[in-house]
């Protein structure tokens, strides 16, 4: 399976796709989709916490610092690290994994059938995952 999707919606299309109550078959394909998206999930986490020690304070061993579980960011460094966090969270991440055959196709039609009420940011996160893989809600079932 190969797409792109912007940063900033990949955990957002993870916490999407494990909300939608599927059985079976469908459940399996979900399963199998969101373990293509753990590695760029990561790779994101992974490109933050690196902005986060270069624009963080440190203490006296070198360390970050972390207070109520965020870092403190130097105080000059706070926009140089909103304008790299924002760039990184609009660039979009190549997902290309293979799975098998008919993934994109199967994860396509739990898309287009999602009983779920969406508004405000899963809307768009829903939408933004549907554009990425090209599901088209023109399409007559069967063909």
């Amino acid at each position: 399976m190969k797409f792109t999707l912007e940063n900033q919606y990949l955990n957002g299309v993870v916490e999407l796709m494990q909300r939608m109550p599927l059985a079976g078959y469908q459940s399996m394909a979900r399963t199998r989709f969101i373990r293509v998206l753990k590695n760029p999930v990561q790779e994101l986490a992974d490109a933050n916490k690196d902005l986060l020690n270069e624009f963080g304070q440190k203490d006296s061993d070198g360390e970050p610092v972390i207070e109520d579980g965020n870092y403190k960011l130097k105080p000059d460094k706070i926009q140089a690290y909103r304008d790299s966090y924002e760039k990184l969270m609009n660039e979009s991440a190549e997902i290309d994994k293979g799975t098998y055959t008919r993934h994109k196709e199967d994860v396509q039609d739990i898309l287009k059938h999602c009983d779920l009420k969406l508004s405000g940011n899963e809307a768009t996160i829903y939408a933004a995952l549907c554009d990425a893989l090209d599901v088209n809600f023109d399409e007559k079932e069967g063909k």
